[in-house]
């Protein structure tokens, strides 16, 4: 599964409202189906990107066991408190 479609899939299962104004990375195409979720995962916070200077988020590459894990204790707002 791709980083841009396990967005997508968080987005639809957690219900997640569209951002507001765009994250701006670079490496989105704002015509893909996904970009929409990958910009409303950074607007709630679930993802950074996977680099900076310019802002990225690497929409085609496999998303990883540790990523998602990251992405659904973020999401889930499970992380300590």
């Amino acid at each position: 599964m791709s980083r841009a479609e396990m967005a997508s899939f968080l987005v639809r299962a957690l219900d997640l409202e569209p951002a507001d104004a765009p994250a701006g990375f670079v490496d989105v195409d704002a015509s893909s189906v996904h970009a929409a979720s990958v910009e409303a995962l950074f607007a709630a916070g679930v993802t950074a990107g996977c680099g900076t200077e310019p802002l990225r988020f690497c929409p085609d590459r496999a998303v990883s066991r540790a990523e998602m894990a990251s992405f659904l204790v973020r999401a889930l707002d499970l992380g300590q408190t």
